[in-house]
């Protein structure tokens, strides 16, 4: 927790009250999806905080799309799944390929619901790589596992993953035997995913937990082994440690007793009786949904109460949620236009948001292509989906003093602007597809009520791609891009000639330019980069 004042505001959970209007309904979408449509403001302006966070809390949609072949997997017909298959070494690039594009995909085509944001919380919180645990299989199993929790309870989904065959696999539970125990799940059990470490009192000694802890714990969670051919983990009692396991004075020097494939419960439900648990997870929300820093005024009004909400709860997700989601703390404007996008939010928003078609799910093939191609430029971008830089996850979300403003630097930045340029301008195509991917400026100018009327159109495309109203020299710019150094109304001519006219070609092609050169410098403004 870092003590600062730099921050001000509603800082209380008391619910915002009265509809939402536009400008609350994008800041709450744009936390919660990956880029907020047009026709989702609209949407959610008419309802109230509670009905629209209720809404977003839906629950996900229990059996997904399976990621399909690619042609050069012999073993798997196209257009049939993999994740039905034995993991087979041979296709793991293809796979593993389809699996990215898949995940990707699914960003875009997402749901009105939370879900895919909170999915994507818990791979940045239960950390596994797939350049380490290289079965395709076990990385699906993996993210089924925090997409069907996503919105569900922490204990139950640590419990889960703790046996998960993508984690045994990552963190070296496979490993972990009677006589020679694997610490590295335990550690990371107890510093990263459930209490966290606290302050150091001595090498090796946290006010949240002690080496001795982690020595115990890893006893606890011996002999679970992962089966390959089920894509399932299970209990070898025999590479069990059977014995007494005696944790430290800050567990109240608890022992659990030998209980074999149960045992990892109990350790659960030890570390889950500690308040610390609660706000550790907390705080780890606060900073994916409002913002990175947390005062103490802030973490005395708005995570203390939220912890104890989440721990009365028995640690069920969705309170927690809708009591910050609804609050004023978290509409207040200081807490708007404060986030920079993370890589996926900028690429999978920019598309969502300029209203791009992409290939048609059916036809895989192209749609795998496409996707996979807007998951290398995310890398290009310093966020690779399925890869996070190591078990802490992304630094943008605890490395402190910068934490999101290390997604923009020297290098990702003019990626960034390459991603922009090729949507906007060059158009997006691989080999595999057929036809480019490219924003479409008459549709962009039809989400205004009246797009012959520049005030209105600018209205319209600023209020759905800034966080927040722009200055008036700013909207000036805008204007000049279209009419450079002309009264407002020949833009309304230029429309017309267009509208009157639309078999004119010549004038289809400025008007669209003229639109192409606004949008492109919009989406290319530092207040695009902020939601």
């Amino acid at each position: 927790m870092e003590e600062t004042t730099l921050k001000t505001g509603t800082l209380n959970l008391n619910p915002l009250t009265g509809i939402l209007g536009p400008e609350r309904a994008k800041h709450l979408l744009n936390r919660s999806l990956f880029g907020a449509r047009r026709s989702e403001i609209n949407f959610m302006k008419s309802k109230t905080a509670e009905e629209a966070v209720d809404y977003l809390l839906g629950e996900p949609v229990p059996t997904l799309p399976l990621p399909l072949s690619v042609k050069t997997d012999a073993e798997v017909p196209l257009g049939t799944s993999w994740v039905t298959v034995k993991y087979n070494g041979t296709y793991n690039s293809q796979r593993l390929y389809s699996y990215r594009a898949w995940w990707t995909g699914r960003l875009f085509h997402q749901e009105l619901s939370l879900a895919e944001k909170m999915s994507l919380f818990w791979h940045n919180h239960f950390v596994i790589e797939t350049d380490v645990v290289s079965n395709t299989n076990f990385n699906y199993r993996y993210n089924q596992l925090i997409y069907t929790q996503s919105l569900g309870n922490f204990r139950k989904l640590t419990e889960d993953m703790t046996v998960n065959v993508g984690m045994l696999t990552y963190l070296d539970g496979v490993k972990n035997t009677s006589g020679s125990p694997n610490e590295n799940y335990a550690r990371e059990l107890l510093e990263l995913f459930s209490i966290g470490k606290g302050p150091l009192i001595e090498p090796g000694n946290y006010t949240n937990y002690t080496e001795t802890d982690i020595r115990e714990a890893a006893r606890v969670l011996t002999g679970w082994r992962t089966n390959s051919t089920t894509d399932t983990s299970y209990f070898d009692s025999s590479k069990h440690d059977k014995g007494d396991k005696s944790f430290s004075a800050v567990f109240g020097n608890a022992v659990i007793s030998n209980q074999n494939e149960n045992e990892y419960k109990s350790l659960i439900a030890m570390i889950f009786q500690k308040k610390e648990t609660a706000r550790f997870i907390v705080r780890k929300l606060y900073r994916w949904f409002v913002y990175y820093r947390i005062t103490g005024d802030i973490e005395q009004n708005i995570i203390m109460p939220l912890a104890d909400l989440l721990y009365d709860n028995n640690y069920e997700i969705k309170p927690v949620l809708r009591k910050l989601l609804c609050s004023q703390h978290f509409f207040d404007e200081n807490n708007r236009g404060c986030v920079i996008r993370n890589p996926l939010e900028f690429s999978i928003g920019l598309l969502r948001q300029l209203e791009v078609v992409p290939p048609a799910p059916s036809g895989y093939v192209a749609a795998y292509s496409f996707w996979n191609y807007v998951y290398s430029q995310c890398v290009l971008q310093n966020m690779e989906i399925g890869d996070p830089p190591d078990v802490a996850g992304w630094p943008a979300w605890y490395l402190a003093p910068r934490y999101y403003e290390l997604w923009i630097n020297s290098a990702t930045l003019p990626n960034r602007t390459n991603f922009i340029k090729a949507a906007l301008q060059g158009g997006i195509k691989t080999t595999e597809m057929s036809e480019k991917v490219l924003v479409d400026p008459f549709k962009m100018a039809y989400l205004a009520d009246n797009p012959a009327d520049i005030n209105n159109l600018l209205a319209t495309l600023t209020g759905l791609l800034f966080p927040m109203p722009l200055r008036a020299d700013q909207l000036t710019a805008l204007k000049d891009t279209l009419i450079p150094g002309l009264p407002d109304f020949e833009w309304n001519l230029e429309w017309n000639k267009y509208i009157n006219n639309p078999s004119d070609a010549n004038q289809k092609k400025a008007v669209g330019n003229s639109l192409t050169a606004l949008l492109l410098k919009m989406v290319s403004m530092a207040e695009f980069q902020l939601i």
